[in-house]
């Protein structure tokens, strides 16, 4: 009788430990799920002071030289070693979705985010944002 008696203790107690156990897999991946969902997307509308240089003709067979505003995450200065550049909101235009922030390198870049991601940012606030490593 004995025996039998601690042989079940040991079963609940097994049972309580996996649940447990479960219950802990559960909140991780909740909160897994929660952080990556924070995670917001921006692109790039303009890069100032780096242009991208054109060479095409025109309607009448001239050439003509064209700059367009550089949309290139290489021209963004001020990246660390990860890719990280810092970076502070200097004027919002909700009508566009579109923010410009000056990085710590002075910079100034046009970035058009969704509409959630918006939502309590203002001038003055100060983000890190990582910069995707693109060949050119």
């Amino acid at each position: 009788m004995r025996q039998a008696t601690v042989r079940r203790a040991h079963q609940l107690s097994l049972a309580r430990f996996v649940t447990v156990g479960c219950v802990w897999i559960v909140l991780a991946l909740i909160g897994t799920s929660r952080e990556v969902t924070a995670q917001v997307n921006a692109t790039i509308i303009s890069i100032e002071g780096a242009t991208t240089t054109y060479q095409s003709i025109d309607r009448g067979g001239k050439p003509v030289t064209v700059q367009v505003p550089s949309q290139s995450s290489a021209d963004i200065k001020g990246k660390d070693a990860q890719g990280n550049v810092t970076a502070t909101v200097t004027a919002l235009d909700m009508t566009q979705r579109r923010i410009k922030v000056q990085t710590s390198a002075g910079q100034t870049i046009v970035l058009e985010l969704s509409p959630a991601a918006l939502t309590g940012m203002q001038v003055g606030d100060t983000y890190t944002f990582t910069v995707p490593t693109s060949p050119r």
